[in-house]
């Protein structure tokens, strides 16, 4: 066996569920499953799967090495069949989901550019606030903001994601500027809401990530609302650097708690994993990343730290 089986195998271990699942789909034996992943944990000198033969759960470890080589097969897999695939014209309904704000800022300027060129296609596209079960709703692709759960979806980075508390300068003046995480509570803080929940804040201390709930007079659904509570005084709100831009280079808001931000959240685009990519999903993510999948669009619209100097966050 190869090194490409070795992650095949893994691969399969993972969506099957179970050793034993795993042998049956692949005809071997359980003690052989267990064997050949024994022996590229043993490779990788690391521990990737806490195993039994009715069940099984990735480490942290595994959890990112099943990532990157459900990354490195599908890879494979397009290189395979764009020899096959070169002339293909893409067909058909793609269902695009995204999340609100970043989707009307960023997507919808890009979405007739695509169209242009694939005839054949047509787009139902769905901004909610909630991450859609693109398996189960029949989402071709969905755009995610923030670190990656689902080991079953295969994700391709568009950006880097630069999250920050701000303020404006009035609620500063008045308020005080939080110089740590405890300082929170004795400020207002605009929640966002999602399914009926008002989301915990995210940070980092070192290698810690400490979630903290917190609370104010306004909450809501949508992220504009919380920015314009923001500018007008109204407390500090957690925003993507992305759609505040404007606002750090004039004046209007500024942040907070910086050293404090969780620095390694980014933008994917995720998709269901599977041995037949269909080439109108090929031909989307290869556009997004085309489109916004470089350095200078992201400093042009506030995913990294340098992108108006010191006045971004």
């Amino acid at each position: 066996m190869n090194r490409f089986d070795d992650l095949l195998l893994l691969v399969e271990v993972v969506d099957a569920g179970s050793l034993t699942a795993a042998a049956e789909r692949f005809g071997m034996s359980v003690s052989a499953v267990s064997r050949r992943l024994s022996g590229l944990e043993e490779r990788l000198g690391a521990r990737l799967v806490q195993r039994s033969t009715r069940q099984l759960a990735l480490t942290d470890v595994g959890a990112s090495f099943c990532q990157r080589a459900r990354t490195i097969l599908l890879a494979l897999e397009e290189a395979e069949r764009s020899v096959g695939e070169a002339t293909s014209e893409p067909s058909g309904v793609l269902r695009l989901a995204a999340p609100v704000t970043f989707g009307e800022t960023h997507l919808v300027p890009l979405l007739p550019q695509f169209l242009a060129r694939h005839a054949r296609l047509t787009l139902d596209v769905v901004f909610s606030h909630r991450m859609p079960r693109l398996v189960d709703e029949g989402v071709d692709v969905a755009i995610h903001i923030g670190q990656l759960k689902d080991s079953a979806m295969v994700a391709r980075r568009l950006a880097p994601l630069r999250v920050a508390v701000l303020a404006s300068p009035a609620y500063l003046g008045r308020r005080g500027t939080p110089a740590a995480i405890s300082d929170l509570s004795r400020h207002d803080c605009l929640t966002t809401v999602v399914d009926g929940t008002p989301q915990e804040w995210e940070f980092q201390r070192w290698s810690v990530r400490e979630r903290v709930r917190v609370s104010g007079r306004i909450q809501s659904t949508s992220l504009a609302v919380l920015k314009a509570a923001a500018v007008a005084g109204q407390g500090l709100a957690r925003l993507p650097a992305f759609m505040v831009v404007d606002e750090l280079r004039q004046g209007d808001l500024r942040p907070v708690l910086e050293p404090l931000e969780v620095a390694d959240d980014a933008v994917y685009a995720i998709y269901p994993s599977s041995r037949h990519l269909a080439p109108k999903v090929r031909e989307f993510v290869d556009f997004l990343l085309a489109a916004i999948g470089h350095e200078d669009y992201w400093r042009r619209h506030g995913f990294v730290r340098d992108a108006v100097g010191a006045a971004v966050v």
